[in-house]
């Protein structure tokens, strides 16, 4: 018997999935107009949609490095964030060497080898695409990691180099003039987590602007960036330190017909019938007598994707029962 020898390498666009949705309504292919791929597209962004409204997503969740201001409590959230799973305070060991300067450049030699986990850059211009390097000769430099977010001057941007090594030279480098006000090379990080508080919780603070080291913050969903109100407002010395989030964010948009759907292949049966359900709705060519079955079917999909999407990881219940006394 042969196999195909692969696993995992057949991919549906969207026009597929539409395609099959309208099939499961008992429509022929020549019967599905461009109107109608067009308003199943628009179906299929509602479906994906309210998925963030159950539960959360395996695949959609996501570490996000964010910078933090002095006097500034409020730390807007990227956009598409849907919830904060997870927020802590995240302080360096900074270091320190001899550093040559241009206008393209910036390298720093140590007086040993040393591991640079994280970057940090204050801007004193817009920001600029950077890469970053590391030699143990200063003379034959190897690419760890770049950065290409788009910031304005006065902003910082962090970046972490996945799986760093120890190096006696680093270096910034970037075909655009580097404009900045202070660089900071870092290792050793320490992440403290943050305490959520309600909105009756924060705004009972006497003093919301009151500075020092951020202990908690308020998730509010705002638009169209979601932010978070830390307390207490960060101090000068968290210039230097990040906010770690964690978060649920939405699916990614299926913009047109030849795009993938961002869903994992265990979740495209699911998919197909729920959209099968939502465009049979709006379609009148469709035996409206179907529409019960394909309700039923799509619910029973969507339950089997959502208890097959866990981590396989113990679950932990903490009601938060407490003794109380006046």
């Amino acid at each position: 018997m042969a196999y195909s020898g692969s696993v995992g390498e057949v991919t549906f666009n969207a026009l597929k999935v539409v395609d099959h949705a309208f099939r499961r309504c008992r429509l022929p292919a020549q019967a599905i107009t461009s109107e109608m791929h067009s308003y199943a597209l628009d179906s299929l962004a509602f479906l994906i949609s309210e998925l963030a409204n159950i539960k959360t997503p395996s695949w959609c969740i996501e570490r996000v490095i964010l910078p933090m201001y002095e006097n500034q409590p409020i730390v807007t959230l990227p956009i598409g964030t849907i919830d904060v799973l997870n927020l802590n305070y995240r302080v360096l060991q900074e270091l320190t060497g001899t550093t040559v300067t241009t206008s393209t450049s910036y390298t720093v030699s140590f007086s040993s080898a040393t591991t640079v986990n994280t970057i940090g850059i204050k801007w004193s211009a817009a920001s600029v695409p950077v890469t970053f390097q590391v030699s143990t000769n200063g003379t034959t430099w190897t690419t760890v990691g770049t950065s290409t977010d788009i910031v304005s001057s006065g902003e910082i941007t962090w970046t972490d180099i996945s799986g760093a090594l120890s190096y006696a030279y680093f270096r910034i480098t970037s075909i655009a003039t580097l404009s900045y006000t202070t660089i900071t090379l870092g290792n050793m990080p320490q992440e403290i987590p943050l305490g959520q508080l309600n909105r009756d919780g924060y705004v009972n603070q006497s003093n919301q602007v009151f500075p020092g080291r951020p202990a908690s913050y308020y998730y509010q969903r705002d638009l169209p960036e979601p932010i978070v109100r830390i307390w207490p407002a960060p101090f000068s010395a968290a210039e230097q330190a990040q906010l770690i989030l964690w978060r649920h964010r939405q699916i990614m948009d299926t913009n047109n017909l030849q795009q993938e759907i961002e869903v994992p292949q265990r979740w495209l049966e699911a998919i197909v019938n729920g959209l099968a359900a939502r465009v049979a709705l709006e379609t009148p060519a469709v035996d409206i007598s179907l529409i019960p079955m394909l309700d039923q079917r799509a619910a029973v999909s969507v339950q089997r994707a959502w208890d097959g999407d866990n981590d396989g990881s113990p679950i932990q219940i903490n009601p938060g029962i407490g003794c109380y006394t006046a």
